[in-house]
């Protein structure tokens, strides 16, 4: 891969079904591996070209989706366009919880996409065989996918998106609903599957002590959306550094809010509507609520992000 960032964007709109759903997003990442959390929906469906979906408690899709794209501006992937697909030919997409063919076994489903990623017939048995043993679900080769549970379907759409030997894994929600072992095995398939690699990876959100917050001490950059706007954006160790982190929506008076927070040592980010402060060790959000009276600042919305 070249020396391009691994995720970068420039005046990107996104839309759902020609709904806006995401409207100039601009950043740069740095480093190898990418965290998006909260509001990310929109973002990775237009990165991995798969339907925005509704999923139930078991990962079963509900209801068909709708297709999110790049409409202006640009959102790249290690150098390559994500409105044209150009990106594909550098990145292995896993997905959350596809359709997939129950009655095939987890090595024709590896095999197949394989060869969908020009492997030859030939050659797709053995790349199909590493890509198993790679993720370390060898075992589960000859199995039918319509037998396996939500954590080992996990790992086969990483063993899936890994067959090519991608630059760039881009995997979508990988822990989603998963906790104690199921999220642990899923999380160490993803580590498998993007070591020596790049990767892009996305979560709702980074709880203390979690299995998905846990990726944050792996991460280089961190994306942070809410209601379709950019609120952070920069390395973990900028961002986090102890703090707790709340999303807000700021309908009236934000830059007298602004200078409220930075009296009391909390700095505000994102714009024109939705926000994110980070609360110093010790700070609680009696400080902001003081700040927003003293701004006659209309904060509507204040919900916990990190």
């Amino acid at each position: 891969m070249s020396q391009e960032p691994v995720l970068a964007a420039e005046g990107a709109r996104i839309s759902v079904d020609d709904v806006v759903a995401i409207d100039q997003l601009t950043f740069t990442s740095q480093g190898d591996r990418v965290l998006c959390v909260g509001d990310v929906h929109a973002l990775m469906a237009a990165l991995t070209g798969v339907p925005m979906r509704v999923h139930g408690k078991a990962g079963e899709v509900d209801e068909p989706g709708a297709e999110s794209r790049v409409v202006s501006g640009t959102l790249r992937v290690a150098g390559r366009s994500v409105a044209d697909g150009a990106h594909h030919a550098v990145a292995g997409i896993a997905p959350l919880d596809p359709a997939l063919p129950g009655a095939w076994t987890a090595e024709e489903y590896v095999r197949w996409s394989a060869r969908l990623a020009g492997v030859g017939r030939r050659l797709a048995v053995e790349v199909a065989s590493t890509a198993l043993a790679r993720i370390g679900i060898a075992g589960l080769a000859r199995k039918q996918i319509r037998s396996l549970s939500l954590p080992e379907r996990r790992a086969l759409m990483l063993a899936q998106a890994a067959v090519g030997s991608p630059a760039v894994i881009i995997a979508e929600a990988p822990l989603a609903g998963l906790d104690g072992g199921a999220a642990a095995f899923v999380a160490t398939s993803l580590g498998r599957a993007t070591e020596g690699r790049a990767a892009i990876v996305s979560v709702a959100r980074l709880d203390p002590g979690s299995t998905e917050g846990a990726l944050a001490r792996g991460a280089t950059h961190v994306l942070v959306l809410s209601g379709g706007e950019l609120t952070l954006d920069g390395p973990p160790g900028e961002i986090f550094s102890g703090a707790r982190i709340y999303g807000l929506t700021v309908r009236s008076n934000a830059d007298v809010l602004r200078t409220e927070l930075s009296a009391r040592g909390v700095d505000l980010r994102g714009g024109p509507l939705r926000y994110s402060v980070a609360l110093p060790a010790g700070v609680t959000t009696n400080a902001i609520l003081a700040a927003a009276a003293a701004a006659r600042a209309a904060i509507v919305e204040m919900v916990p992000l990190v």
